[in-house]
């Protein structure tokens, strides 16, 4: 190949590159523009349905009379209604609630809920359970059941609220199992999820499953249990104490949740424990009820070879119920571990003493 051809080649590359180029641009500005219409029209629909319908649903939530007409409803704003319904359905109870629900059956909101179940749209998907959730429809159930094993685990958070609503009582075993496997549930609204089951449904599954789970599960369980019912929390903390006395990972977590003082004596042998966290977490404990009985035991605790183990002991002791200037003099005497007496005046220090 001689070089003129070569330059042709070159130059007829070049070309062709810069053609697909403009082409790409000019799809590329073709798909912008398509999304940026459909956007538009969706933000029109929505300004349209709120505009038309929010003073309407207002009026059926906290009218007592007859409820206003509803006007024919296009089935392209059925989605953006069941929104903007839904979002008042969470603000009101009672009354109010009944009558906003009685409106959205005669909308049909009830049959388009169950038929978004199956919708490709994890949103649309997420707007259904929750209306059928609000709606407290029993017929849904089983399609709520199935979206409570949904491999997309906000569906399935959603899908547990539903069922709660619909159902407390009966739908707590399942939702039990399903939060031993779903780690990424929010604890917060677990936390609200199970208040609103109420206390008496929620705490002996919640105790059976705690008890019942294989080991390895517990512990990343028990602070999110002390979060929703802390008595609770301790109660099933010293049965797992007593159950897995050897199992550091759960100890050191069960033992942070206790709120029983009258066991602190049994907890003493957990300072002997080869594990740091253990030994930390009853110095924890002992701080947060301990009295002068547990001296002794947090005395060895600051002299332990693990610094964190000192400062929480250091900082027990001075929290211990009954603990005074003198005997704090008395216990800082008696020690001869100098990392114990440097713990010591580093905390008291903390603590401007």
């Amino acid at each position: 190949m001689d070089s003129s051809t070569g330059s042709e080649l070159l130059l007829t590359l070049a070309w062709r590159s810069a053609e697909v180029a403009a082409l790409s641009s000019a799809a590329m500005l073709a798909v912008a523009l398509a999304v940026r219409r459909y956007l538009r029209r969706i933000e029109r629909i929505q300004a349209g349905v709120v505009a038309a319908w929010r003073p309407l649903l207002t009026r059926v939530a906290i009218e007592e009379s007859a409820p206003p007409a509803l006007p024919k409803l296009p089935a392209r704003q059925l989605p953006y209604l069941m929104e903007e319904w839904n979002a008042l359905r969470d603000a009101v109870r009672g009354e109010a609630a009944e009558r906003l629900n009685g409106a959205a059956l005669a909308l049909g909101f009830d049959v388009a809920a169950r038929r978004l179940l199956h919708s490709n749209q994890v949103g649309r998907r997420i707007l259904a359970v929750r209306t059928l959730g609000h709606l407290r429809d029993p017929s849904s159930w089983k399609p709520l059941q199935e979206q409570l094993v949904s491999t997309n685990s906000l569906v399935a958070f959603y899908a547990a609220a539903a069922l709660v609503q619909i159902d407390a009582q009966r739908a707590m075993p399942g939702i039990m199992l399903q939060l031993t496997e779903r780690e990424s549930w929010p604890g917060e609204a677990m936390a609200r999820l199970l208040v609103d089951a109420g206390a008496d449904v929620a705490r002996e599954p919640i105790r059976s499953m705690m008890l019942t789970l294989p080991p390895a599960k517990v512990p990343p369980l028990l602070p999110w249990l002390v979060h929703v019912d802390a008595v609770l929390g301790s109660e099933v903390a010293i049965e797992l104490l007593r159950r897995h006395p050897g199992h550091e990972e759960i100890v050191a977590a069960a033992l942070v949740a206790v709120l029983e003082p009258a066991v602190l004596p049994e907890l003493a042998k957990f300072a002997d424990s080869a594990n740091a966290d253990v030994r930390q977490s009853l110095a924890i404990a002992y701080g947060h009820l301990g009295g002068l009985d547990q001296i002794p035991t947090l005395a060895r605790l600051l002299c332990d070879r693990v610094w964190w183990v000192r400062y929480r002991a250091g900082h027990a002791l001075l929290k211990l119920k009954g603990m005074e200037a003198a005997r704090l003099a008395e216990l800082r005497a008696g020690l001869t571990d100098h990392y114990a007496l440097d713990m010591l005046r580093h905390v008291e220090a903390e603590a401007g003493l």
